[in-house]
């Protein structure tokens, strides 16, 4: 398996009990939608959820489907994650993951499938242990921080997410993505109706090498795909430094300058990268 396969601007998590909000979601235009099993569902409703979530797989709706499923110590996560995954879920979210060995449980459960999994680091022991955990399993594809119960882990006055120990690990997590090759899939904004405070949380995000943020509100997500795309300047530039490459590879050279700026492999590489999260050919 390669180390991240998807492209997500947005996710955005769904109760995995609710039929109504199942079936709204798939034309809220996110990359990526996360079936709740965790959080959002009560512990009598757990298994209807999952019956309803199972189904969900099978429907309509953006091309990504991930589950976020109850943590392995619960009664139901080992059931979750093998009914998911057999329903065709592309991905599981483990909840509170702070360890390579519950990565390594979850990776022997979805042996024979290519069923991808995600990290959620909502703990600072998750933090604490990022090089184990992002080195338990090639199934690995992203990371994900929560910082409401990082916040609460820690014995936090508050959950602001742009301060003080929880920047800091939100930082830090971001980081550990890009040294292991993962997508960094960034906290939710708890902030569903001042759109100002949420866009400037989701730009600090960006600004912290984030690939996308978790979303927990249909709104949401136009004002993160807005802000995760390319801009035109960008698509610009990104299509002259692969034409300006191209033309130098047919010369046989191997560093060239556009718009004044030295172009080498790895400038190419994220033009190409640039366009993909634009939708677009390189």
């Amino acid at each position: 398996m390669t180390s991240t396969p998807w492209l997500i601007r947005s996710a955005l998590f769904v109760p995995g009990d609710d039929e109504r909000k199942l079936a709204r979601a798939t034309t809220a235009g996110a990359d990526a939608l996360i079936y709740d099993l965790e959080d959002a569902v009560a512990a009598e409703r757990k298994a209807d959820a999952r019956d309803r979530v199972c189904a969900a797989l099978a429907g309509p709706g953006p091309a990504l489907r991930l589950v976020r499923v109850n943590a392995l110590g619960t009664p139901w996560g080992a059931q979750d994650i093998r009914a998911v995954a057999g329903a065709g879920a592309h991905g599981v979210l483990i909840p509170k993951c702070d360890s390579a060995a519950a990565l390594q449980q979850a990776d022997a459960l979805l042996a024979g499938t290519q069923t991808r999994l995600v990290a959620l680091i909502e703990t600072p022991a998750g933090v604490f242990d990022l090089p184990a955990l992002t080195a338990a399993t090639p199934r690995l594809a992203a990371l994900g921080f929560g910082h409401a119960d990082f916040s609460h882990a820690a014995g936090l006055p508050d959950m602001r997410s742009d301060a003080g120990l929880v920047w800091h690990a939100r930082a830090q997590i971001a980081l550990a993505a890009k040294a292991r090759g993962l997508l960094a899939l960034d906290c939710v904004g708890l902030e569903v109706r001042d759109e100002a405070a949420f866009r400037a949380d989701a730009a600090l995000g960006r600004s912290l090498g984030y690939d996308g943020k978790l979303c927990i509100h249909p709104m949401q997500v136009a004002v993160v795909n807005a802000l995760y795309a390319p801009d035109d300047a960008a698509i610009a530039h990104a299509r002259r430094v692969l034409a300006a490459w191209d033309a130098a590879r047919a010369q046989g050279q191997a560093v060239i300058a556009v718009d004044g700026r030295m172009v080498d492999a790895p400038v190419v590489a994220a033009a190409r990268r640039t366009l993909a999260r634009a939708g677009l050919e390189s």
